[in-house]
Order: structure tokens, then sequence, then C-alpha cells
């Protein structure tokens, strides 16, 4: 429950002095007290507000504190507010059987003892108090249960994709040895049908590397481990290993890489995340050029990778990072939203940020920063 979090109570008295001496009784710094002089006056504030405890003076003009209470029990946002009868005297064994029977659950008599009135009040702070942190869980685990379905949902579609691919691969290149033979399969062939199987493996892998990251995260186990890394390096050999997947995908490469740019980083996970913007960038952005741009201002390293596809609507940038989230659902393109939601949290664990600049039908440009970099002396 938010600590923040305050507590609703309603008092209602016709005498102002009344109103302002059970004010200062209840004033508390996790309390907000309203006021009213009237039942109508009262039934206003009971629609617009939640209340855990409505003190009601009984002998008003117009409207009784009892037909407050029985007009309160009628309606379905104000029937469980609990309500204490405030009298100026002792009431008759009728009179107090017609207050129980409109919804109380306590009388104070006046005048009010201060200690009496604050601990049966604090009763009722307690129970509501209780109520926020039962509240509180019970949206937590509805959250848990909706990310539960979803995380199964996306996961069982995404896994099965490759999987069903590696089997049609390996039936078709079974039926081509059961009709021909295995001298009549050229190399090319079965290097093609290795070729597939092997692309499909890889996406199973990251798939899985994905899902066992986001299981991470979620435990707090998601760890780092910073080196001093030549980041420009790290940056020139990833664009070599992955020259022939940009190369299908059409996607040529603008680079501006500053020489000797060092930083303390996990390389690991750095490459994770540079190879996470650069696969987006070749599924969104297909037969586009991407621009890749590292640079060092002020001690920090940059890293913007901008490529030139739909761009991503204003109202989804915030989203992006979130599970399960994605700016852009193209068909054909598939996968599970966790990459951007993985690679803010490894920038995060490094102490680094991750944004993005978005124009839908222009592109996106997606910028990581790593912190505390060190001046190279190569």
């Amino acid at each position: 429950m938010n600590h923040e979090t305050k507590i609703n109570i309603l008092i209602v008295d016709d005498r102002p002095e009344n109103l302002i001496s059970l004010e200062n009784l209840l004033k508390e710094d996790d309390v907000v007290i309203y006021k009213a002089q009237s039942g109508v006056e009262a039934l206003e504030l009971l629609l617009k507000h939640g209340f855990a405890l409505a003190l009601l003076d009984v002998q008003m003009p117009e409207m009784n504190g009892f037909e407050l209470a029985e007009l309160m029990r009628g309606k379905e946002k104000t029937k469980t507010i609990p309500i204490i009868f405030v009298t100026a005297g002792a009431i008759d064994a009728q009179h107090t059987f017609m207050g129980y029977d409109a919804g109380a659950v306590d009388f104070l008599y006046k005048p009010l003892d201060t200690r009496i009135v604050k601990s049966k009040v604090k009763v009722f702070k307690e129970l509501e108090q209780q109520k926020l942190v039962i509240q509180d869980q019970l949206t937590q685990l509805s959250q848990a249960l909706k990310w539960r379905d979803d995380f199964l949902s996306i996961a069982s579609h995404e896994l099965k994709t490759p999987i069903t691919s590696m089997r049609l691969q390996t039936q078709m290149a079974a039926r081509s040895l059961q009709k021909s033979g295995s001298k009549d399969i050229s190399p090319e062939k079965l290097e093609k049908y290795f070729m597939t199987s092997n692309k499909q493996l890889d996406k199973l892998t990251r798939l899985i590397d994905d899902l066992l990251d986001t299981t991470r995260i979620r435990a707090g186990k998601l760890t780092v481990d910073p080196i001093e890394v030549n980041f420009s390096q790290l940056m020139t050999d990833i664009l070599e290993r992955y020259e022939d997947q940009l190369a299908e995908a059409n996607c040529h490469i603008e680079s501006e890489i500053q020489k000797n740019i060092m930083v303390y980083c996990d390389p690991f996970r750095a490459e994770q995340v540079i190879v996470n913007l650069l696969s987006n960038a070749m599924k969104y952005a297909q037969g586009k050029p991407v621009a890749i741009k590292l640079r060092q201002e002020h001690g920090q390293a940059f890293l913007t990778i901008q490529d030139a596809g739909p761009g991503i609507a204003p109202e989804k940038l915030d989203a992006i990072f979130e599970r399960f989230k994605r700016g852009n659902k193209h068909e054909g393109i598939s996968g599970l939203g966790l990459g951007l939601y993985i690679a803010k949290q490894v920038m995060d664990a490094h102490h680094g940020s991750i944004t993005v600049k978005s124009t839908p039908g222009l592109g996106s440009a997606f910028t990581i920063n790593f912190p505390n970099t060190l001046a190279a002396t190569l």
C-alpha cells in the first residue's frame, strides 16, 4: 500500500462549533476531514468521495442522522461506510435500536471524551488501512495473473513458430532423402536446409533467453559485471558479426563511430541491448538505411541507432519499454515484446539510460547512454 494514502472521514453536524471541535479531535497527518452542516450537503460529499467512517449528529433539522443513515444504506457506494452516531444525551432503547437498524456501529455522547473519540475512530482507521492493504494485494495478484496469462499466450505462440518451421524443414529433407536418396541431394540444398534450421534455432534461443531474463528481472536477479571495455571496438565487432543479416534485410549501414571510447560496462549485456536495437531496425525498416552514431560527450558515451521505418505514435512511446508492449504491430513480424523492456532494465542496472525519439512515417532513433566513460590513452 502507498504509505502516503490518506483516509477520509466525514463529520456531519448542523452546528459549526461542533464541527470545528470534532475536527480538532480527529485531525492527524493521515486523515482528511470533510465537514457537512446538513444531510443534503453530506450526501453530495458521499457521492464524490470514498470514506472510511462517517460521524453523524442525530438531531439535525430537515434530515436527522437516522434518516441520513437510511439513505446511505440505500446507495451502493455508501452502504458499507461505518457510521457512528453523535448525540447530545442518552437516548432510549427504541432510538438505540433505530440507530443500529439504520447501520450504526457505535454511539458517541456529548460532551465528547477526547480519549474515547480517538480510541473508537482509531479502530476504524486501522480497519480501513487493512482494507487498503488487501485491495492493493488483490490488485497486484490480478496484475500478476494477467501477466501470467499474457506470458503463456504470447510465449506459446512465439515458441511454436520456429519449432513449426524447423519441423517442416526436417520433413522436407526427409522426403527428399526417401524420394531420391542422399546422392541426389545437392550440397546447396542441404546447406539451405541447415541454414534455415539454424536461423530458427537462433530465434528459439533468443526467445528463451528473453523469457529467462524477464524471470530474472521480476525476481530482482538481473546482474551486470562491468569491466573496462573499448566500446568503439565492441560496436565495430558487432556490426561485422551481423553484416550478413543486415545485408539480407537490405539495410545499408551508415556508421559514424568515434575511436577508443572506453566505458565500464558488462560487454555481454551491452551487446544484448545493441543487438536488440539492430534487430528491431532490421525488422521494421527492411530495405532502408540505418544510421549508427557513437560519440563521447562530457565524459559519457552515447550510441544512437536510427532507422527509417514506420515510426512510433506519440501515445505509444511511454509504453514501449514495458513487458509485452510493441510500438508497432505488423503482420509477419514476430516477437514477445520483451526486447526493449529487457534493454531498459539492463541500462538501469548500468546506471545508464535508453531513450527514443520517433516520428510516425519517418522512423525512430534509440539512444543508449553509459556514464563513467574513460578517455583512451591508446
